[in-house]
């Protein structure tokens, strides 16, 4: 039975295309490159909030996401919508690991500031940098094989929660909570609109 990841913080909206470019054999190779093409985002509240211009559910690749170590056929939606603000989300399950588990993650696009987010996870937070964006890594050790990562955008936050499954009983170790989580988010956030 497959389990969600469960839900954190923001996601981004920007339309990523797939180019092609010219190997030197002249065959047409697929190369991942975000584009400045803008959408209409699938949802906007009632705020006066920025609109969400980053949409994991439309905005990441299959070839992106397999790169990251996820399966894309797991994609389902996981957005979350009141009047206020707005999370455009995804939730994508990893590809099983040798070692018998798995990952569930949401990534999720928001119009929270990233001043209100680093307020939210005030004393579970350590700044880092993802790409030359200020980014929060969320570690509570009261929860249980669980991590989370914000980035800042120029709209809100991108946030990504992740949860391991095991098919072993107990407990991941703690050290490994959070592993490769930063990783994730590096391959991610080039797609993220740099804004004006």
């Amino acid at each position: 039975m497959i389990r969600k990841a469960l839900c954190g913080a923001a996601a981004l909206t920007v339309l990523l295309g797939g180019c092609g470019t010219e190997s030197a054999s002249g065959d047409s190779d697929p190369v991942d490159m975000p584009t400045s093409t803008m959408r209409v985002p699938r949802h906007v509240d009632q705020s006066d909030r920025p609109q969400v211009v980053f949409d994991p559910c439309l905005d990441l690749s299959d070839a992106t996401l397999t790169a990251a170590g996820y399966d894309p056929k797991s994609k389902k939606n996981a957005d979350f919508t009141p009047d206020s603000y707005t999370f455009l989300g995804c939730s994508y399950d990893s590809f099983r690991k040798p070692e018998g588990f798995y990952y569930g993650m949401n990534v999720l696009s928001g119009n929270i500031t990233f001043a209100e987010e680093e307020e939210k996870k005030r004393g579970h937070a350590a700044p880092i940098d993802i790409n030359g964006r200020s980014a929060l890594l969320i570690f509570d050790s009261t929860v249980t094989d669980y991590c989370e990562l914000s980035i800042e955008t120029s709209y809100g936050v991108l946030g990504f929660t992740r949860s391991i499954f095991s098919d072993h009983p107990g407990a991941t170790p703690e050290s490994g909570w959070c592993t490769g989580l930063e990783d994730t988010a590096r391959i991610f956030e080039p797609f993220i609109p740099k804004g004006d």
